[in-house]
């Protein structure tokens, strides 16, 4: 797996900013992350274009844990 770093623009403000996504492949990402941008922004999916991939990290062997899932 890796994490797809992309830029993304709300076209409604100009606002551009980045995001990125862990998944199979870049298309599998670019498909997910604008629900999730827009869901953030608190925008419809219609208005967030994402742009550029701007870097691909491994994202194998990382693991996340919440602060109050930690013992």
């Amino acid at each position: 797996m890796n994490r797809y770093l992309f830029e993304y623009e709300l076209i409604s403000t100009g606002f551009i900013s980045e995001f990125s996504w862990v998944a199979e492949s870049e298309e599998k990402a670019r498909d997910a992350i604008r629900d999730r941008i827009a869901d953030l922004e608190f925008t419809e999916i219609e208005d967030v274009i994402v742009g550029n991939l701007l870097k691909i990290m491994d994202a194998s062997g990382h693991i996340e844990e919440c602060e109050s899932c930690a013992s």
